[in-house]
């Protein structure tokens, strides 16, 4: 006990002489000490997270979305959206859907006259193939603008650059198969600023799968577009692409012209798209629509024309009403001879109807509900004569979402 009577002593004398000395300072000498701490705060070097965050215009942004989903037929590609209804395939069935929860993040920075950004997103559709890694990349992108002259150049994969319009659905699948074409694809954009009037060039091209693959060519596309006020928007979009179908040595030529309309009128707003096409399949979501290959050795383009009409109306500040159709009508003359019964992804008519409501609990929380009609028309044979067959479906949904 006295060996820690001892420590103590000798610890109280320790700091008292300390405290001594510091109370001994002058008031010279207390500034003098206080400049070279805060000289030493200074040049402490921040982390890497802070260094980054203080050199750019940072945003992390996403959403968790669960949709609950009952459907009174079979839907075929896909399974989670929308696109046609099977045939002969009455079956119901409930489905719990989280895969449409996003995150993304975006960094821009001005130097001068140049604007640069990235921008990165992810959800959890698709599969392990191509441009889709489950979390898969929606959205991966460099834009570099030159602020004074209006110019901008995007570099990366985004919303496919015509067509850019789409409907307020609240099933993920925004019309697909049914008038709207929509993808995302790796794409080299120019978007020229002149006034109210946008022009754009763009060449797009969905990721190689495999390196064996002879396609060459990359879609050719242009749009004019025109502001007038309010977000209205008009706009006249096309491409071409041309390349070898697999080994058949022929080459199938496919085209697009699509036109656009965005309309603010007062508490509604209206979106509307229609288009005229021929081989349209992969790079807008048309999945086998657009070849029509029973002679192997002689496939031809299948010419298709379709589109959509969106309305949204806000009913109060927290509830909005949206409905619309959509349509994919392809030529029929140009899938007469394929042999027995188009398989699930194809048809000769695709028409969807939605009505949906979308009421806001919270700022960022919303729940939603949406009715959606399905009937899908095909060619099929029986006796060896050409008639057509007609699938319907409903799909019910309840969503809730978050946004952040």
């Amino acid at each position: 006990m006295k060996k820690y009577g001892l420590i103590v002593l000798v610890f109280t004398v320790f700091f008292s002489l300390m405290s001594m000395t510091v109370l001994a300072e002058t008031d010279a000498e207390r500034l003098n000490r206080l400049e070279m701490e805060i000289k030493g705060i200074k040049a402490l070097k921040p982390s890497t997270a802070e260094d980054v965050w203080a050199k750019y215009n940072m945003r992390i942004y996403g959403r968790v979305k669960v949709d609950l989903n009952y459907d009174t037929a079979e839907f075929k590609n896909y399974n989670d959206f929308i696109g046609v209804v099977k045939e002969d395939a009455p079956n119901d069935s409930v489905n719990f859907n989280p895969r449409d929860t996003r995150f993304g993040l975006e960094a821009s920075h001005t130097d001068g006259n140049w604007t640069g950004k990235g921008r990165f997103e992810i959800d959890f559709y698709g599969t392990n193939v191509g441009n889709n890694l489950i979390p898969r990349m929606r959205l991966g992108y460099i834009d570099l603008a030159n602020n004074s002259s209006g110019t901008s150049l995007r570099v990366g994969q985004d919303w496919i650059p015509v067509a850019q319009q789409n409907p307020a659905t609240i099933d993920f699948g925004v019309l697909s198969a049914a008038g709207n074409l929509w993808w995302r694809v790796p794409q080299v954009t120019l978007r020229q600023k002149l006034g109210d009037v946008e022009l754009l060039l763009s060449a797009m091209k969905h990721r190689r799968i495999g390196t064996e693959e002879e396609e060459r060519m990359p879609w050719v596309l242009g749009r004019v577009a025109y502001n007038f006020g309010d977000g209205n928007i008009i706009a006249l979009g096309g491409g071409y692409q041309s390349n070898e179908y697999g080994q058949t040595c022929k080459d199938i030529d496919r085209s697009l012209a699509a036109l656009e309309l965005k309309l603010n009128l007062g508490p509604v707003l209206l979106k509307a798209e229609g288009f005229w096409g021929e081989a349209l399949d992969k790079d807008f979501l048309r999945y086998e629509m657009g070849i029509n290959n029973s002679d192997p050795n002689n496939p031809k383009e299948i010419e298709a024309m379709g589109g959509f009409i969106s309305l949204t109306a806000n009913a109060t500040d927290d509830l909005t009403v949206s409905a619309g159709y959509g349509i994919d009508d392809p030529k029929n003359d140009d899938m007469k001879t394929m042999k027995g019964n188009l398989n699930d992804r194809q048809f000769t008519r695709n028409d969807m109807a939605f009505v949906n409501s979308w009421y806001k609990v919270t700022k960022g929380v919303k729940v939603g509900a949406e009715v959606m009609y399905v009937n899908t028309e095909r060619i099929m044979y029986v006796n060896s004569e050409r008639c057509n067959k007609t699938d319907e479906g409903m799909r019910y949904t309840m969503s809730m979402f978050y946004n952040f």
